[in-house]
């Protein structure tokens, strides 16, 4: 994701890239920003597990001028961008004045920042220890700055989840132009998914040019991002089979 962004930059495809990074204030709260260079992108690199609010910068560059904008959020985020695009009731105008290439952040889950702060603590671990979060196979790794590992049950965040996720069908943003993830590939890899002529053309272009090591998913490798993504459409099937119980 890091490495298509500046190679975009780098080409004049893009002139800012909405983009979440760290609070220095409040380790690992997330704040969405309007990324202008290649410094601001860098910032933004690591995953974060708290909703980022990416729609009021994407309007910020939208109306400072910016009219090559890629915009990077989860599937949620990328679904209100589409619906944006396509609305007639005030918002189509400001899309006809910027190109908006479209992100997408494979997505599971998300928790509040104050959720996540709070089961941390309540081991010990301060979030001004934390070097890296990452969520694998139904586990919450973090890794601490002295480069200590500690393994956490997903079901220990669960009271902290966001109540969209439970309503949530689409792991892995269909909408976006491109997608990215962690499921499927090993580590170290990222899984991506081009979804648009735009999106097929500038991820071979930074391949191309180096700035991307990439090869294709193996089948195997394909059949997880699926059965992942099958998994929470059954998710949403279930809990509206509840409801009618």
């Amino acid at each position: 994701m890091t490495s298509l962004l500046l190679y975009a930059l780098d080409e004049g495809l893009i002139d800012s890239a909405v983009v979440t990074t760290r609070s220095k204030e409040e380790p690992w709260k997330p704040v969405p920003i309007v990324a202008k260079t290649r410094e601001e992108i860098l910032e933004s690199s690591g995953s974060i597990y708290s909703h980022s609010m990416t729609l009021e910068a994407l309007m910020s560059a939208i109306k400072q001028g910016m009219n090559r904008i890629a915009f990077v959020g989860t599937s949620c985020n990328i679904d209100a961008v589409t619906k944006m695009q396509k609305s007639s009731y005030g918002f189509l105008h400001l899309f006809m004045r910027a190109k908006v290439l479209k992100l997408g952040l494979f997505c599971m889950d998300t928790f509040s920042y104050e959720g996540i702060k709070a089961v941390l603590e309540s081991y010990g671990i301060t979030l001004e220890n934390v070097d890296a979060m990452k969520i694998r196979k139904g586990k919450f790794e973090v890794t601490l700055k002295e480069g200590k590992q500690q393994i956490f049950e997903l079901s220990e965040f669960d009271e902290h989840r966001s109540s969209s996720c439970r309503f949530c069908t689409d792991l892995t943003a269909e909408n976006s132009d491109i997608s990215f993830g962690g499921v499927g590939s090993p580590r170290g890899w990222t899984t991506v998914l081009t979804r648009s002529a735009l999106g097929y053309e500038i991820f071979n272009e930074a391949v191309d040019n180096g700035y991307i090591e990439a090869r294709h998913l193996a089948d195997n490798e394909l059949e997880r991002v699926l059965s992942l993504a099958k998994m929470k459409k059954v998710q949403m099937y279930d809990l509206n089979r509840r409801q009618k119980k």
